[in-house]
């Protein structure tokens, strides 16, 4: 799957990069947000996982000190 989007992400860039050769500097500024903000949603979904997987995953028990009787 990755590779699939460095193609996508490759030929963006080309895109870029004919608009701006071929003069036409709002396709090419839309491009290029396009491009950004198609990289943060990415980073921002990875980053969603992470912390949904910090707040949901099931706590691991610790050791507790047995003899602790509470009385101290």
């Amino acid at each position: 799957m990755p590779e699939n989007t460095e193609v996508n992400s490759f030929q963006g860039e080309v895109s870029i990069v004919d608009k701006i050769s071929n003069n036409d500097r709002s396709a090419a500024i839309d491009a290029i947000q396009d491009l950004l903000f198609a990289k943060a949603s990415d980073a921002m979904a990875d980053y969603k996982k992470i912390v949904a997987n910090t707040f949901f995953d099931e706590p691991t028990e610790t050791e507790t000190d047995e003899t602790d009787n509470g009385t101290d």
